[in-house]
């Protein structure tokens, strides 16, 4: 089977070097954005990557993690929300975007519970937060909608205490809810780390995401050096549906730059 290959870039100028290098899917971020996991772009930036040949898939992010040490990323003020949500609006009407070329935006947001924090822990457990992403989906059609990373946190919630990996539920419950609320795609790396750190739990995300008919786009930290035994790991080539895997290939985190090299070596393996 084919396992695609997307690469998110920042800023409109990377975009065509990403498509000629052979990426297959574009992640488009505002430029200098990288070090905050990838922001909104503008609709300048948004102008200038809408001539790809490929998918093109937009972030719609207001802002980087808080500043807090103890604060969980993707939760949102109303300001933050209504923001994403006006951001959404003005994407889908500048007609740059192809529902034909199969594009998309891409978002996330959680909530946290009410219950008190786990003992020993500073962080309480969180969950989709279902009813602003129902109405972020129904915002972005008719593309596609993607549930980034902030699905990692979900994940991770049910690494608590040591629990058996086919004991934790809080993955399976994220992954249902966000199936209920129309996401296309999710990109992981099967929790808080790098891909190849959660092997088993991405397996698993995998084979459920399947039966819901959801994309899974594995990243975080894939590169040339790990990407056969991550695919072989996981089977990425025997699964029965297109499976993505998701590198920016940085040369550098300052210029934000694809290195050739790095494209080069994952896609001679993908291929």
């Amino acid at each position: 089977m084919t396992i695609g290959f997307e690469i998110p870039v920042f800023g409109a100028n990377t975009a065509s070097k990403a498509i000629e290098l052979g990426a297959s899917r574009i992640e488009l971020n505002a430029s200098g954005s990288y070090s905050d996991g990838g922001l909104t772009p503008s609709l300048e930036e948004l102008k200038g990557s809408s001539h790809v040949r490929v998918p093109l898939r937009v972030m719609i992010r207001p802002r980087g993690p808080p500043s807090e040490p103890q604060a969980r990323d993707f939760i949102y003020s109303d300001a933050e929300f209504e923001q994403m949500e006006a951001s959404i609006q003005r994407f889908r009407d500048t007609g740059l975007l192809d529902r034909a070329r199969g594009d998309g935006l891409v978002f996330g947001i959680l909530k946290e519970s009410q219950d008190a924090a786990e003992a020993g822990t500073s962080r309480r457990k969180c969950w989709v937060d279902k009813e602003r992403c129902n109405r972020l989906v129904k915002a972005a059609r008719p593309f596609k909608a993607v549930f980034h990373r902030a699905f990692d946190e979900i994940v991770s919630c049910g690494d608590d205490a040591g629990i058996a990996i086919d004991d934790r539920h809080a993955w399976r419950i994220g992954l249902d809810d966000l199936a209920a609320c129309g996401f296309d795609a999710i990109l992981t790396s099967g929790g808080l780390g790098n891909a190849i750190q959660n092997v088993a739990m991405l397996d698993r995300i995998i084979t459920r995401a399947e039966v819901l008919g959801i994309e899974i786009i594995v990243g975080g930290g894939v590169r040339k050096h790990n990407i056969q035994q991550l695919s072989q790991q996981l089977k990425l080539k025997e699964r029965g549906s297109t499976t993505y895997v998701h590198s920016a290939c940085l040369s550098s985190t300052v210029s934000e730059r694809v290195d050739d090299n790095e494209v080069i070596g994952i896609l001679s393996y993908l291929k």
